[in-house]
């Protein structure tokens, strides 16, 4: 099988390793600390880089991404003439259609779905009522809510629709939708065989936001949608259809301010973006953003839940410091600032919470229990212990009993976040085990202890954990940002020493 990608030097890609360099460190400046990149010209990596502990091959969460998948399995679909852009969605759901009177909603067609403008004013119909993990059914609810407007009209983010589009493909093709676009395009590209998606609770895959792939993966699946969906001389998805999903399909500046990722226009479950490029776009910073003009792609992965303004970083960094300094023809190789760029790029350690490692209000609290009143999370008590090494602990109780979240102060800690019942393989269903979980803490005041801990699993969050002590007493802060989970850990307490 044909390679899909080689490597080369940015010096070869007509960029200075220099250049790369600083683009790759002005993330750092702004505390962005992304789980990989890729950059490439053509199909030519020129630069790599896996922050440990991710790894090359590792499968990642691309969140909303997965959208775009789905897109390219319905396009498929429509090529081959088993679904068209103007069918309207009952056609596939026959079982609802009498029960469905709402004139709006039986007018809703795949291509209104593809491309955000369903009759709803919620962004996800699934959990209208409820939390969606608590929703049995998503495929129910769908067709259980009212509408507000025609559609086909106004652009509203709306996941349930791209999770209603692979279940069309699933019920046509009788197999999980991204397996089906794997067996007719992707493995073609040497894409993991392993990559795979979390399922809704009807048993359907989450393709609205449960995507596992590697970011080599992602890099694959985007150069062959630049490409028009042709890789060795085979076409694998359809030109046309490509063409129409990477084009404006619908005014999505709704709000009236232009960004670098609203105000472009939206394709089919694939966004325009800042400065004429093509992106597709997940949760905490899963993103390919494809420049043809200069025939570049970005990809990275990340966990930048919580960080307001991160899409402008990315974005603005790119555009500025790659896209609008590369050149057409190739530079004259520069050894040594290659070799200091390869070496960054091969020494990326997971960051350690920012602060001082020792404190004297520390030697005072260590290993004591503080007794905490009623409170958000449920949390009764709380203690802080670590040994000469770094190696902390936080100890508390809370409704699941005694816990132990472990963490580095000075260092990070790999380990498991200890909460229970968080979700498996499907979605509403307890997994079986904990997520694994990256830790630090430091002293950023003399008497404030910073907690993070970040879940890098199949489900990615973070949590902020702020204890800041007054004599015998001690305020407790949490926040955390991740989707369905982590709920026991957001909130204020305030407790004392136990006597």
């Amino acid at each position: 099988m044909a390679e899909f990608f080689t490597y080369t030097t940015p010096e070869k890609a007509g960029i200075s390793s220099k250049a790369v360099l600083k683009f790759l460190k002005e993330f750092e400046h702004y505390g962005m600390f992304l789980h990989s990149i890729v950059l490439l010209k053509g199909h030519e990596i020129f630069t790599e880089m896996y922050r440990k502990p991710f790894k090359q091959n590792e499968l990642h969460r691309m969140y909303s991404i997965s959208k775009s998948f789905v897109s390219m399995a319905i396009g498929i679909l429509i090529d081959e003439g088993k679904v068209n852009l103007d069918d309207k969605i009952l056609k596939f759901f026959p079982e609802y259609d009498e029960a469905t009177t709402d004139e709006y909603f039986r007018d809703m067609t795949i291509e209104d779905m593809l491309k955000m403008s369903t009759v709803f004013t919620q962004g996800t119909t699934y959990s209208a009522r409820r939390p969606a993990y608590l929703e049995p059914n998503w495929v129910h609810t769908f067709f259980n809510v009212e509408s507000s407007h025609p559609a086909g009209t106004v652009f509203n983010y709306d996941t349930s629709a791209s999770y209603m589009l692979d279940v069309v493909v699933e019920k046509i093709t009788g197999m999980p939708f991204l397996e089906f676009l794997k067996q007719r395009a992707l493995l073609k590209t040497g894409f993991s065989e392993s990559a795979r998606c979390l399922k809704a609770p009807e048993g359907y895959s989450w393709g609205g936001s449960a995507v596992l792939a590697s970011s080599l993966d992602l890099a694959r699946f985007a150069r062959l949608v630049m490409d028009g969906g042709k890789w060795n001389g085979e076409q694998l998805l359809p030109e046309w259809y490509i063409k129409k999903a990477t084009t404006s399909q619908i005014d999505n500046g709704q709000e009236g301010f232009f960004s670098v990722t609203h105000g472009h226009g939206y394709g089919y479950q694939i966004w325009r973006t800042q400065d004429d490029t093509i992106s597709f776009l997940g949760m905490g910073h899963q993103l390919a953003v494809m420049m043809p003009d200069e025939d570049l792609l970005f990809v990275c992965t990340a966990d930048l839940q919580g960080y307001s303004g991160a899409s402008t970083v990315v974005f603005m960094n790119l555009i500025n410091n790659i896209k609008n300094v590369v050149s057409d023809s190739s530079l004259s190789d520069d050894t040594n600032a290659f070799a200091e760029l390869k070496e960054y790029c091969e020494n990326r350690e997971y960051p350690t919470y920012p602060g001082k490692t020792t404190s004297s209000v520390g030697e005072y609290i260590k290993g004591k229990t503080y007794v905490l009143g009623d409170n958000p999370m449920g949390i009764t008590d709380i203690c802080i212990t670590w040994d000469n090494d770094g190696n902390a602990v936080m100890k508390y109780t809370n409704a699941q009993g005694a816990k132990e979240l472990k963490f580095g102060i000075g260092k990070t800690v790999i380990d498991e976040f200890p909460q229970d019942g968080y979700f498996g393989d499907t979605i509403g269903v307890d997994g079986g085990r904990r997520y694994r979980c990256i830790a630090s803490g430091a002293w950023t005041m003399e008497n404030t202890l910073h907690i993070k801990a970040d879940l890098i699993d199949d489900y990615f969050g973070n949590v902020s954990i702020v204890l800041s002590y007054k004599g015998d007493e001690i305020g407790v802060y949490m926040q955390p940002h991740a989707e369905w989970f982590l709920n026991e850990y957001n909130g204020f307490a305030g407790g004392r020493i136990k006597e």
